[in-house]
């Protein structure tokens, strides 16, 4: 057996790349990354922040399903549901301040 072949069956159980629960560790972390990014966002007053955490959310779902982890997935749509929610309040919320922000502009026009 060839040394990468050893070094990729003791890394993973699988040889297709999407497949295995290795490759989806890296992929999930990538994704924790924009999930953190879009945190940041929020704890900035960004309501397109929630979009970033949404879409570092989505990935969990995948991966529940590709794997059969019935507890992922209640969890990751609970996740992704309280996210979806976030970003359509603080949107309308960004919205409504913004109008509130140029009213005197507006009056005094």
């Amino acid at each position: 057996m060839a040394r990468d072949q050893r070094f990729r069956l003791l890394f993973t159980r699988d040889t297709e790349p999407m497949h295995n629960e290795a490759t989806w560790t890296w992929v999930l972390l990538g994704f924790e990354f924009v999930g953190i990014t879009g945190m940041w966002l929020v704890g900035a007053r960004k309501w397109w922040g929630w979009g970033m955490v949404l879409t570092g959310s989505a990935p969990w779902l995948a991966y529940a399903i590709v794997f059969n982890k019935p507890g992922f997935i209640v969890m990751s749509v609970i996740w992704i549901t309280t996210h979806s929610r976030n970003m359509i309040v603080w949107r309308k919320h960004a919205s409504v301040s913004t109008i509130a922000d140029r009213a005197p502009e507006l009056i005094a026009a």
